[in-house]
């Protein structure tokens, strides 16, 4: 045990020798000192080691940092993005306000002895829209449907939709022109030729259209007219656009004609329409 003590005290001078000399190394600006240089060939190469990977754990803390700086630039941007689609969201649903109340404007400029109310479809028929649908105007709005009175209903670019069926407090059903049950006295918009009548057809509505028939022998109508209301009737004023004649159907055997007509509304993609009031047509007592 004796002998072996001067061995460890050795070890443990030339350890610490070694190490101070590693250290000193290391250190940036510092001198080489004699045991450095001597075993500066054994311990550079070593000390470069811990160099690097100093530098890399440096390094990988700083871009852990910069890492957590960009995750929050990012969150802020997307803050701000949202922010932004919110406001178009806003801005959108301000213009298209600002439209309908442009459509209810130039409606009013033409029908001028009606009075204008725009809506909302809020409950479309399931499949095509060729059956009743609800709008979001009712009883509470100054709308009464009642055994002997109806309103038309227009979309925004003046076309013909239908007319209302049915009205409860809130809401309204609307009859489409291709629902079976409705029929409109009509004409060719640039003649001054005799009326005729456009109803809905159970025939015909499969393929979106309407039937014109009852039409006087001798009454020009050709593929491509347009046809409007006649105003006859005293629901539906005069000129109201309701389609274009896209085929003639002639019967040799007793002259008589039909037409098919192709509505000018989009009836599937129809999401405003206004009702017209005619406040001067007769009806039942309003609130009975």
């Amino acid at each position: 045990m004796k002998r072996k003590a001067p061995r460890i005290f050795i070890i443990v001078l030339v350890t610490v020798a070694i190490l101070a000399t590693m250290i000193l190394t290391a250190l940036p600006g510092s001198t080489r000192t004699i045991i450095a240089d001597y075993f500066g060939r054994v311990f550079d190469p070593v000390v470069s080691f811990f160099q690097a990977g100093a530098k890399a754990v440096g390094n990988f803390f700083s871009a852990v940092s910069e890492n957590g700086e960009l995750k929050d630039e990012i969150a802020k941007l997307e803050m701000e993005n949202s922010d932004l689609r919110q406001e178009i969201r806003v801005n959108e649903e301000k213009v298209k306000a600002y439209d309908e109340l442009e459509d209810a404007l130039n409606l009013k400029s033409r029908f001028k002895d009606y009075e204008i109310v725009g809506g909302n479809v809020i409950n479309r028929s399931i499949g095509p829209m060729f059956d009743l649908f609800r709008i979001n105007l009712g009883r509470e709005d100054g709308i009464w449907v009642t055994s002997d009175r109806s309103y038309p209903v227009l979309d925004s670019q003046h076309n013909l939709v239908g007319r209302l069926y049915s009205s409860e407090l809130g809401s309204s059903r609307v009859l489409p022109l291709m629902h079976e049950g409705f029929s409109i006295s009509s004409k060719v918009s640039a003649s001054a030729g005799n009326n005729f009548r456009v109803r809905g057809s159970v025939e015909y509505k499969n393929r979106r259209l309407c039937l014109a028939d009852q039409i006087p022998e001798g009454t020009p109508v050709r593929v491509g007219d347009l046809i409007v209301s006649s105003g006859d009737g005293g629901l539906y004023p005069e000129g109201i656009e309701i389609g274009r004649v896209v085929e003639i159907i002639s019967d040799s055997r007793s002259n008589a004609m039909q037409a098919l007509i192709e509505p000018s509304s989009q009836l599937e993609e129809l999401n405003y329409i206004f009702v017209l009031i005619d406040h001067a047509l007769p009806s039942d007592a309003e609130g009975k």
